[in-house]
């Protein structure tokens, strides 16, 4: 496979899973197909449709809820770097409710509202949506508290969780996901949570640091949607990894799923310079971070994936002919002047 299908990482987690994909894909092959090249579209009857033959076939009835166990945050590209850089509760109800929509357009969206001591985070489906999506539901709802159960604890637990479908005949996996308070039958998919959560902390980081990547990614997204060009692709994918260090021409073929020489062709087919590009995307992530005062020297070089903050410098150096803070002194001073 030379061009990587936007479904191809559900599929690893439906094997990771224990489902023999033979048997899967013999047994609803329309729906394997459309999940492999539209998982950005594809509709919640399909994704539920699939999620039941994968608990089928695995033996595990609680399969959409042990989804997120199997994905690994990095396979939601971007709007999972986007999920890892929210900085408190609200960030991430905020994220969700924002960004799902960009990573997936199928009709499945979150919503949140808040009343005077609760905050409801609430998981919709298209009116096209035909039948019970009890994996799907328990797929999406069960993504916070387990996202959340590392930095808060007990905390993450739901005062109240909600489904739209019928009891299961085994709960024992939704209390340890949800709680003890399930209630089913209802008119709405929902976790109800105390006010109060929004403001906890998940992530140590400057807010500044937080709210300027979230609008680089935010540019980012809005660059894909609809247009999948290599290079705009590329770029959202260095973007995505410049913090892991994994960064390097082999790391972006496999993120397309390429082999390195096929996407080092590619890059010479489309007239890319890979290393400019990513020194690009550094550049620019480096003079926006810069331009915030309050964004610590370690935290830019930490977040933009250099061993320390002499790397950053030198690496700043060669691009701009300034050092990082003669750079962001010059900023202020323009701010000040103007």
């Amino acid at each position: 496979m030379e061009q990587e299908l936007p479904g191809a990482w559900v599929l690893e987690v439906f094997r990771r899973g224990g489902v023999d994909l033979d048997i899967l894909t013999r047994q609803l092959p329309g729906d394997v197909e459309l999940m492999l090249r539209e998982m950005d579209t594809i509709l919640p009857d399909n994704i539920n449709r699939l999620l039941q033959a994968c608990a089928d076939i695995s033996g595990k009835p609680d399969f959409g809820l042990n989804m997120n166990e199997l994905v690994e945050l990095s396979m939601y590209g971007l709007f999972g770097y986007v999920l890892l850089n929210c900085g408190t509760v609200r960030d991430l109800f905020d994220a969700l409710v924002r960004y799902h929509t960009v990573h997936h357009d199928g009709g499945i969206t979150y919503e949140m509202t808040t009343r005077k001591n609760m905050v409801n985070i609430r998981i919709c489906h298209d009116e096209r949506a035909r039948f019970c999506h009890r994996h799907t539901t328990e797929w999406g709802l069960g993504f916070i508290p387990d996202f959340l159960k590392h930095p808060l604890g007990d905390l993450a637990i739901p005062l109240t969780a909600q489904f739209m479908h019928g009891a299961p005949d085994d709960l024992h996996r939704l209390h340890a996901c949800f709680g003890e308070n399930l209630e089913f039958d209802q008119a709405c998919d929902q976790l109800v949570y105390p006010r109060f959560i929004l403001n906890k902390r998940i992530a140590e980081t400057d807010s500044k640091l937080l709210e300027t990547l979230r609008e680089l990614a935010d540019r980012h997204l809005m660059e894909l949607e609809g247009d999948y060009s290599l290079h705009k692709t590329i770029r959202a994918i260095l973007f995505e990894k410049l913090s892991t260090g994994k960064n390097n021409a082999s790391d972006v073929a496999a993120a397309l799923n390429m082999s390195t020489s096929t996407f080092k062709r590619n890059l010479i087919k489309e007239g890319i310079d890979f290393r400019n590009t990513k020194e690009t995307i550094k550049n620019d992530l480096a003079k926006q971070l810069l331009s915030q005062p309050t964004i610590k020297m370690y935290e830019i070089a930490q977040k933009m994936g250099f061993k320390n903050q002499s790397s950053f410098t030198r690496f700043f150096i060669r691009l701009n002919q300034l050092t990082p803070l003669q750079f962001r002194k010059s900023k202020k001073t323009k701010k000040v002047n103007n």
